[in-house]
């Protein structure tokens, strides 16, 4: 029997072939996982160690980036007062204020309107009744925003010092 050592034998081949289909796969399959994947990752802000000036400036670029139909512009006042300018391109543009100390902060999600909202009910016999200061599409965004009031809060019951409001508007 006359054998050539240069052939496989048939079995081989397809399994050679196979490898190869197999490991080309594999490349493709981990190469396109990586497709819109950030390449690093997104910077954690603790609102709690931000000073007042960039927790506003926070606030104030959540207030712009949340949602698509609302601008949401906030302002620190004296006696721990928050004041919101809401842009909305259907209720036009509304200014309100709220005192913030010993106030109830609370994220909720809307039953008619898809999205999550952070508001804000005073306390210690306020008048004023709960106010929606934020709205978002997503409850990332919701999250972000009432760790950063309640930082606002904070810093107002720890700081005797007045915070600029010039600081305050947006880029």
């Amino acid at each position: 029997m006359r054998m050539v050592l240069d052939q496989l034998p048939v079995s081989g081949l397809l399994t050679l072939l196979q490898r190869l289909m197999l490991g080309s796969l594999a490349i493709l399959f981990f190469a396109a996982c990586t497709d819109g994947y950030p390449t690093e990752d997104e910077l954690i802000m603790n609102p709690l160690e931000l000073s007042s000036s960039q927790r506003l400036q926070a606030m104030n670029q959540l207030g712009q980036d949340a949602h698509p139909d609302l601008t949401w512009i906030y302002h620190a006042l004296p006696s721990c007062i928050l004041q919101m300018t809401v842009d909305g391109l259907d209720s036009g543009k509304q200014v309100f204020s709220l005192p913030m100390l010993n106030a109830g902060v609370d994220i909720t999600s809307g039953k008619a309107d898809p999205g999550y909202g952070v508001k804000v009910k005073p306390r210690d016999g306020a008048s004023l009744s709960e106010r929606v200061v934020f709205l978002s599409k997503t409850w990332v965004d919701a999250v972000a925003m009432s760790h950063l009031v309640r930082g606002f809060q904070k810093g107002c019951q720890t700081s005797a010092a007045t915070v600029s409001t010039n600081n305050t508007n947006p880029p």
